[in-house]
């Protein structure tokens, strides 16, 4: 039987990424996101949603940029797989939640940090451009 374990979500950035490094060096990233759905109205016709807050963690490069170019409040696609993790706390209780981890993502913000013009490279006005 085959078994699928793939997570597509947009969201908010319910907190600033927390980034991390591994003694290997390897950048972790941890972060928030609440996700509306609309579920239809209420009594007096207005727009009910219900919000689900899910927990991410990404690993190398990608938590180095979402790290850097990510706030809270800023909106996100992402794609990845559903994690159960376990641990226990320094009272000895045991935890347990479930998060995703990140396999692609997408800024969906327009106002993001892009408006450092060193970013793209324009050649100067005098120089010849070939067609």
């Amino acid at each position: 039987m085959a078994n699928l374990n793939k997570v597509m979500l947009i969201g908010n950035l319910t907190r600033n990424p927390e980034l991390r490094y591994t003694p290997a060096g390897l950048g972790i990233v941890s972060f928030g996101i609440a996700v509306n759905t609309p579920i239809g109205r209420d009594d007096s016709g207005n727009r009910k949603t219900e919000t689900l807050f899910v927990d991410v963690v990404a690993f190398g490069k990608q938590a180095e940029v979402i790290a850097e170019y990510l706030k809270k409040g800023s909106l996100i696609y992402l794609e990845g797989r559903l994690r159960y993790r376990t641990w226990e706390d320094p009272s000895g209780n045991r935890r347990s939640k479930h998060e995703v981890v990140l396999n692609n993502f997408q800024f969906l913000n327009t106002k993001e940090k892009v408006q450092d013009s060193s970013i793209v490279d324009t050649p100067d006005e005098d120089e010849d451009i070939p067609f």
